[in-house]
C-alpha cells in the first residue's frame, strides 16, 4: 500500500451543488487516500447554474462518519467562485495538483508553482474554435497526466494516443452483497431529472409496458427540473407502480440497487461513462441499457440494449426481461459480473502515480 503521509494535495472540481457523479468519485479517491496518510483539500468550484440543494454535505458527511478525527482533519471542503483567491494560494502551498475536467486556472497556477499536475476527464471533446474549448484543449495538453474515463471520452479528445494518457475509469464505493434473485423486484433508474437522460422515455415505456405494478414496479431515485413533469404524468396517465424516493444517501442508494431486479439506464445525450450500471453489475444486477456514448461500455457485454431516445425499443427490452426465464436471468446476473475489473480498478493506481510524479 504506497504511503502518502504528509503529501497535501489539492484537488479542483467543478460542481453544480448537487451530488453526482464526480462528488461520488471524488469522495471515493479522498476516502483511500487520506487511509494513506496524505492530507487533501477540495475546492468545489461553482458553474453556471450552480444551486446547493444540501446532498454533497450529506454524502460527505455519511462518508466521514467512518473515519478518525485524526483522519477526518487531514480533509478539507468547500464551495469557491471562479474567481476566488484561494485557489492561487492553496495551488502554491500543496504538493500535486488534481483536476477534475480542464480546469484552465488550475493547470495555470500549477505551471507558475512548478506543481505535478494531473487530470481526469469525464466530458466528451466539444468540437468548435469557441475560445472556451481552445482553451480546454489547452488545458488537457499541458497535464502531466491525462485519466479518460472511457474509451468514448477518450477517442474523443484523442484520435492518436499520446504519452500520459491512460483510459482510468472512476469508481465508487461499490455496493456489497448480493440479493438472492428471487427476492428482487422491478426496475431501478438512478440519475438527475434532467432533459435527455432518458427520463421522460423511460416513464413513456413503463406506461406502455403495462406491467403488474406490484411484481414489476418502477424506482426513480434521484431528482431535477422534471419533477413537476414526472408528477404530472404519472397522475394525468394513472401510471401504477411507480415509485419516487426522491434523493437518498449513499447507503440507501445501494440497497435499492441491491434489491432491484433491473438497472435501467436509457439516456441519448452521448453520456460519458454511465457510474450505475457499474454498481448495478457488482452486485450482479443486469442492466437494460441505451448504445448511447460510454453507457454501452459500463453496461456490460450481457446487458439489454435499446435504441438511444427510441420508446418502442425500450418497451422491448422491458417486456424482454418480464418475460424471461429464471434460469436465464440467474444467468444474466452471473454475466453482469463479467469484466467488471476493466472498470473497478484499483484505487492505489492514483497514489503510484503522484509519489512517481512527485520524485521524478
Amino acid at each position: 500500500m504506497a504511503n502518502l503521509t504528509n503529501l497535501k494535495i489539492l484537488m479542483l472540481a467543478p460542481c453544480l451543488g448537487k451530488f453526482g457523479g464526480i462528488e461520488t468519485f471524488c469522495l471515493t479517491l479522498i476516502e483511500d487516500l487520506i487511509h494513506r496518510g496524505a492530507s487533501v483539500r477540495l475546492l468545489r468550484k461553482k458553474v453556471t447554474g450552480f444551486h446547493n440543494d444540501d446532498s454533497i454535505e450529506k454524502n460527505e458527511n455519511e462518508i466521514r462518519a467512518s473515519w478518525t478525527k485524526e483522519e477526518s482533519k487531514r480533509f478539507t471542503s468547500q464551495f469557491v467562485s471562479p474567481r476566488d483567491s484561494v485557489l492561487k494560494s492553496t495551488i502554491r502551498e500543496c504538493d500535486i495538483v488534481h483536476l477534475h475536467n480542464p480546469m484552465v486556472k488550475g493547470v495555470w497556477y500549477a505551471k507558475k508553482f512548478s506543481k505535478p499536475c494531473v487530470m481526469t476527464i469525464y466530458n466528451w471533446r466539444r468540437k468548435g474554435i469557441h475560445p472556451r474549448l481552445l482553451a480546454w484543449r489547452w488545458a488537457v495538453s499541458q497535464a502531466d497526466r491525462r485519466w479518460y474515463i472511457s474509451k468514448f471520452v477518450w477517442d474523443s479528445w484523442e484520435k492518436k494516443r499520446r504519452q500520459g494518457s491512460e483510459h482510468l475509469p472512476v469508481v465508487s464505493r461499490m455496493p456489497q452483497g448480493e440479493i438472492p434473485t428471487g427476492k428482487r423486484k422491478g426496475f431501478l433508474f438512478i440519475g438527475r431529472w434532467v432533459p435527455n437522460k432518458g427520463i421522460r422515455i423511460l416513464l413513456e415505456a413503463y406506461a406502455r409496458l403495462g406491467a403488474n405494478p406490484h411484481e414489476w414496479p418502477l424506482t426513480m431515485l434521484g431528482d431535477g427540473p422534471l419533477r413537476e413533469e414526472v408528477l404530472h404524468s404519472i397522475q394525468e396517465q394513472g401510471i401504477q407502480g411507480v415509485q419516487l424516493p426522491g434523493f437518498v444517501s449513499e447507503s440507501e442508494r445501494h440497497s435499492y440497487t441491491r434489491n432491484a431486479k433491473w438497472m435501467v439506464t436509457p439516456p441519448h445525450t452521448q453520456e460519458d461513462l454511465g457510474l450505475t450500471p457499474l454498481e448495478a453489475r457488482s452486485v450482479g444486477v443486469p442492466c437494460i441499457a441505451s448504445t448511447d456514448g460510454g453507457v454501452q461500455e459500463t453496461a456490460g457485454a450481457h446487458a439489454l440494449f435499446c435504441k438511444p431516445g427510441d420508446i418502442t425499443s425500450l418497451v422491448e427490452c422491458m417486456k424482454q426481461a418480464i418475460q424471461m426465464q429464471d434460469s436465464h436471468y440467474q444467468e444474466l446476473s452471473q454475466l453482469a459480473k463479467v469484466d467488471l475489473e476493466q472498470y473497478v480498478r484499483p484505487l492505489d493506481e492514483y497514489a503510484k502515480e503522484y509519489l512517481r510524479l512527485i520524485h521524478n
